[in-house]
C-alpha cells in the first residue's frame, strides 16, 4: 500500500478522483460530512472506491462522536469522549461506545475511524470534549475499555495526538503552537506508554505541536518524537499516521511536498493530505513511489452490511444505552 492518504470531492467519484485513487501512492483515502449524504450512497462511494483501485486500500474517517462526528443522519449519533467518564457506568459504556462507532462503520466498509483522543484536559481548543479527562489514569481506563470494544467489532485503534495536545490552548488546525512544559512525558505520555504496553494502540497520529524544551520540530514532522521517542524509547511497533499536513500546524515544515517528504522521513509511514486538491496532487508527485506493508495491518475483515448489522440484538441493545448517555450529556450542557 502506498504511503498517501487524500480525500474525494464529494459524493461521487470525479474523473480527477479516479485518477488519483489509481496512483500507486495513494493508500488511503479518508471521507469528510462532504461525502456523506446518506447510508445507501456512502456505501456505493465506498464500494466505487474499491472498484477503482482494484488493489487494498485504507478507508478511514473521523467519528469519534460529539463535534467531531463526519456522518451523522442514520448512523447513532455518539456522545464525546468526556461523557463517558462523567458516567457512573463510563467504562461498560466506554466499550459500547467503542464497539458501535466501529461496528456502524465497518458494516459500511469502512476501515478505521481515526480514534481515541489520548489527549489531556480540555482547555485546548482543538480538543475540548473530545478528551476523556484531564487524569491520565482515568483516560487509561476510559479509553482502553473504548479501544476493546472497537476491537471486539473488529477495528484497529488510532491513538492521538502523540505526545499530547492537551497542553496548549491554540488550535493547529489554524497555527503552530508551541508547548512549552517539561514534564509531558512523566504526565501525557504516560497513557500512550501505557496503552503500547497493552498491546491496544495499532497505529498512532502525532501532534502538529512543536515542544521546544525537546525539540525544535513539530512533533508530526519529528526524528526526535517519532524514531527516537515513540519507536525507540517506548518500543511503538504499529503504524504512523501524519496529522493533516494542511494544517496550519504544519505550515513550519515546508511546501506541499516538503512537508509529506519531511514527515516521511521523520517516521509517518502515512502521510495526510486533505481538503487541498492542488497540495495533494503536488505531494502525490514529491513523494517517491514506495510500498508501506505494515499499512495492511490497519485493513477491516470482511463483515456485514449495515441493514443486517441493525436487526441484531447487541446493536439494539447498545444503540440505547449509547443514545441514553448522549441524551443525558446534552441536558446537562443546556
Amino acid at each position: 500500500m502506498g504511503p498517501l492518504m487524500l480525500d474525494v470531492a464529494g459524493y461521487e467519484l470525479d474523473a480527477e478522483d479516479r485518477e488519483i485513487i489509481q496512483h500507486p501512492t495513494v493508500g488511503g483515502i479518508i471521507f469528510f460530512a462532504r461525502n456523506y449524504h446518506d447510508r445507501e450512497q456512502l456505501r456505493a462511494l465506498t464500494k466505487d472506491i474499491r472498484n477503482t483501485a482494484k488493489r487494498p486500500l485504507l478507508i478511514a474517517v473521523d467519528q469519534e462522536g460529539g463535534r467531531v462526528q463526519r456522518f451523522r443522519e442514520e448512523f447513532t449519533l455518539l456522545p464525546p469522549a468526556k461523557a463517558f467518564a462523567q458516567s457512573n457506568e463510563g467504562k461498560s459504556l466506554a466499550y459500547d461506545g467503542g464497539w458501535l462507532m466501529a461496528a456502524e462503520l465497518l458494516a459500511m466498509d469502512i476501515d478505521l475511524s481515526l480514534a481515541p483522543v489520548l489527549d489531556l484536559g480540555f482547555d485546548c481548543k482543538a480538543i475540548g470534549d473530545r478528551a476523556f479527562s484531564d487524569d491520565p489514569q482515568q483516560v487509561i481506563q476510559y479509553a482502553s475499555e473504548f479501544i476493546k470494544g472497537m476491537k471486539l467489532a473488529g477495528m484497529a485503534a488510532t491513538g492521538k495526538h502523540f505526545p499530547g495536545h492537551g497542553g496548549v490552548i491554540a488550535d493547529s488546525h489554524h497555527e503552530t503552537p508551541v508547548d512549552s512544559r517539561d514534564n509531558i512525558k512523566q504526565h501525557d505520555m504516560t497513557v500512550f506508554q501505557s496503552l503500547i504496553d497493552a498491546k491496544l494502540l495499532d497505529a498512532m497520529m502525532p501532534a502538529h505541536v512543536i515542544f521546544d524544551h525537546y525539540d525544535g520540530s513539530p512533533a508530526s514532522g519529528s526524528n526526535y518524537w517519532l524514531k527516537q521517542v515513540l519507536r525507540e524509547d517506548m518500543g511503538f511497533k504499529g503504524v504512523v499516521f501524519s496529522d493533516d499536513l494542511n494544517m496550519k500546524g504544519a505550515d513550519v515544515l515546508g511546501s506541499y511536498s516538503e512537508r509529506a517528504l519531511a514527515a516521511q522521513q521523520a517516521g509517518c509511514d502515512m502521510v495526510m493530505l486533505c481538503n487541498n486538491r492542488e497540495g495533494a496532487v503536488e505531494a502525490l508527485d514529491g513523494l517517491p513511489q514506495t510500498q508501506v506493508p505494515l499499512l495492511e495491518s490497519l485493513c477491516k475483515k470482511p463483515t456485514g452490511e449495515y441493514r443486517d448489522l441493525i436487526k441484531t440484538s447487541k446493536w439494539q441493545e447498545t444503540e440505547k444505552r449509547i443514545t441514553r448517555l448522549r441524551n443525558e450529556w446534552l441536558d446537562k450542557q443546556a
